[in-house]
């Protein structure tokens, strides 16, 4: 028997970063028998992700029971895609609270006033009423059920299968108050249980101005439970107040002040493994049946991104989660070498900060003296606890300039190479930096096997979005036959200026990580065709040194139109945003542009789409800044000023200053594609 904590927060989800080691979702607790037997403890908030990975799966049995009525442990259930599934054999239990059935309180969510789907519509599901007391079987494992000590009332679960027990208390109040029955009745309920996880709402500092609300201070639980022959105590359902450091702190001292009493203690994780012996450590092996879940859900995202970059910067992203590592690296071979293609680096540049780092023109030779060279070259991964301590008969070591310029200080390292589906060598993915409350630690094995894994499945949606943006470049390239000044170094600016303009841009409006990754993929690309329809355009036109005649302005201003007819009927995400981008880009926030067509209407301000006035920005500064066979580059001081002064008239305000705050990011990106006299 198996239990997986999906949610451990109490009250109130908190999706905060200073609650992500201890988790902000509520309460949802998964447990798995030996023989595959499923059943889901409470509906808060954790039970979405559990149905995300579920959805993965083939559908079989599930059992779903409740500790009681309340919504902290009953939001999540309407957002759990197995309940939608009639493939999946779901039912539920409830436990009667004051005479009422439990069916009642499910019903009441699926009202049409607090969710939109009535209970009616969805398949059938039978619920089961209990009295708390009673036991019951799912599959093999034994039920036993008890109430507890919470307002409105509440059921606690004793769960036996596999040769050991596991009791979840649910809510519940121990009080201060000796011998009192319905205190000891729940005390009596967990004996000689291998694993109990607690009510550990408060610290016992705050319990005193919460008495009666139903919850218990983590203090009380150790002495009593311990008497009871319980082996390990696993506490939940923190208070939305608390975060990671809070936990810590007043855990330490709970466990310093409870080192004679033979019990062993621990937080719970959102994400925690629990077997006989307790929850996982970073130390044990993750089951099997997890690291599928959550690679599958991996690869269901990043299957939608067709931008080399966003599949870059997610698998370096998932890596970096699944090993808690400070700071990574991907290279990539190209023409004989390690070519830097994507960093982090929280404690160097935190958040979008690294951004800039992406767009760095440095590479490594393709051999065995540095430790990425030696991966790439071998195929073989590298696991090393400490880079100064590299034995002398290695053909690789450390190169500590970085380190040295920085101020950073690398200690553990994982490196695993890329290779795609013939088993070549594409890149090479370095962690750095496995970090444990604050310090540096090795990366422990299961960390390696884990990355390892999702690294090898990754190769293949590397390769493909690599294909992706071939076709683009050489569809680029084509064009850059009739105007090659124009096509080649500008277009890539203009695709990575617009992609990271709209990064900013996302993050200020607060959009999901996953959701800005896979638009800013989408735009990198479709901007870099803003100017294919000029291939229809005359030469005479096209490279005319001096400036254009009223006559020959309304035929390049036809460019536009023609580019989007390129991407006419498009299907395709990526193609569908082309043709906004080509046909708007040379809209005016004043509405005084152009489409090249009078079928296409003038638009103003945001109704002009975001990508184009996006797209409008990066391709006219790129344009002032770069030589063209008409005209000198403009000083990058000039052109910044153009862009503040035409802020509200030619281009949208705000994004205006969104490119400001990234401007050494746009410095970044043209250093990284120099038009050609300039490499």
């Amino acid at each position: 028997m198996k239990i997986r904590l999906w949610g451990t927060r109490g009250s109130v989800p908190v999706p905060s970063p200073q609650m992500a080691r201890y988790g902000g979702d509520t309460t949802c607790v998964e447990i798995r028998s030996d023989s595959g037997d499923r059943l889901i403890l409470d509906a808060g908030t954790g039970i979405y992700a559990l149905g995300d990975c579920m959805d993965h799966e083939v559908p079989t049995d599930c059992t779903i029971c409740f500790s009681h009525a309340h919504w902290d442990h009953l939001q999540g259930l309407p957002h759990f895609k197995p309940l939608y599934n009639p493939s999946w054999r779901l039912s539920m239990r409830g436990p009667t609270l004051g005479g009422v059935p439990f069916s009642q309180s499910l019903l009441e969510i699926f009202d049409e006033k607090h969710f939109p789907v009535p209970w009616r519509e969805l398949p059938q599901r039978p619920v089961l009423e209990f009295t708390p007391g009673e036991e019951f079987r799912v599959g093999d494992m034994t039920v036993k059920t008890c109430p507890t000590v919470h307002p409105g009332s509440c059921t606690a679960y004793r769960i036996e299968a596999d040769g050991w027990s596991f009791v979840f208390t649910g809510d519940h109040e121990c009080g201060d108050k000796p011998d009192n029955p319905a205190v000891e009745r729940l005390l009596d309920f967990t004996a000689g249980a291998d694993v109990v996880l607690a009510d550990g709402h408060y610290f016992a500092r705050d319990y005193a101005l919460h008495r009666g609300w139903g919850h218990s201070a983590q203090e009380q639980w150790p002495a009593a439970l311990a008497q009871r022959g319980v082996r390990h105590l696993i506490f939940t359902h923190y208070a939305p107040s608390y975060c990671d450091s809070e936990l810590d702190k007043a855990f330490d001292s709970l466990r310093e002040n409870c080192r004679s009493l033979s019990i062993s203690l621990q937080m719970g994780c959102q994400g925690m493994l629990i077997t006989s012996h307790g929850g996982e450590t970073e130390e044990q092996e993750e089951s099997l049946e997890s690291i599928n879940c959550k690679l599958c859900d991996f690869f269901h995202r990043i299957s939608h991104f067709s931008d080399t970059n966003i599949v870059l910067d997610s698998v370096l992203n998932q890596a970096r989660a699944m090993s808690n590592a400070d700071a990574g690296t991907i290279y990539l071979v190209e023409d004989n070498k390690l070519v830097f293609s994507y960093a982090a680096n929280d404690t160097l540049f935190p958040g979008s900060e690294a951004n800039k780092y992406a767009y760095l023109n440095a590479s490594l030779p393709l051999d065995t003296r540095s430790i990425a060279g030696f991966v790439a070259c071998t195929g073989r991964a590298l696991n090393i606890p400490d880079v100064r301590s590299i034995s002398t008969n290695e053909p690789y070591s450390f190169n500590d300039a970085f380190d040295l310029s920085t101020g950073y200080r690398t200690v553990s390292m994982l490196t695993l190479p890329f290779t795609d589906v013939q088993n070549r060598i594409l890149g090479v993915l370095q962690l750095i930096n496995s970090m444990n409350n604050g310090r540096v630690q090795a990366f422990t094995p299961s960390m390696a096997r884990y990355v390892g894994r999702m690294v090898m499945l990754a190769g293949n949606s590397l390769e493909r979005a690599r294909m992706a943006n071939d076709l683009i470049l050489r569809m680029l390239r084509t064009a850059s036959l009739r105007d090659p000044r124009e096509t080649a170094s500008h277009v890539r600016r203009v695709g990575a200026m617009a992609a990271e303009i709209y990064h900013r841009w996302a993050e200020k409006h607060g959009l999901l990580s996953d959701e800005i990754r896979a638009a800013k993929g989408r735009l990198r690309l479709a901007a870099m065709l803003h100017d294919v329809g000029k291939v229809g355009i005359p030469d005479a036109i096209l490279k005319k040194p001096g400036r254009l005649t009223p006559e020959e302005r309304k035929v390049m201003e036809k460019h536009a139109v023609m580019g989007a007819r390129l991407f006419e009927n498009a299907t395709q995400d990526v193609d569908v945003l082309a043709y906004t981008i080509a046909l708007h880009h040379h809209q005016r926030w004043d509405g005084k542009g152009y489409t090249g067509s009078p079928e296409h209407p003038l638009l103003a301000a945001t109704d002009i789409p975001l990508a184009a006035r996006i797209t409008a920005i990066a391709d006219v500064y790129d344009a002032l800044i770069s030589r063209r066979c008409y005209k000198e580059a403009w000083d990058v001081k000039d052109a910044v000023d153009i862009l503040r002064q035409d802020a509200g008239s030619h281009f949208d305000p705000e994004l205006v200053d969104v490119f400001m705050e990234i401007h050494d990011v746009i410095t970044a990106i043209h250093k990284r594609f120099p038009d050609q006299e300039d490499v």
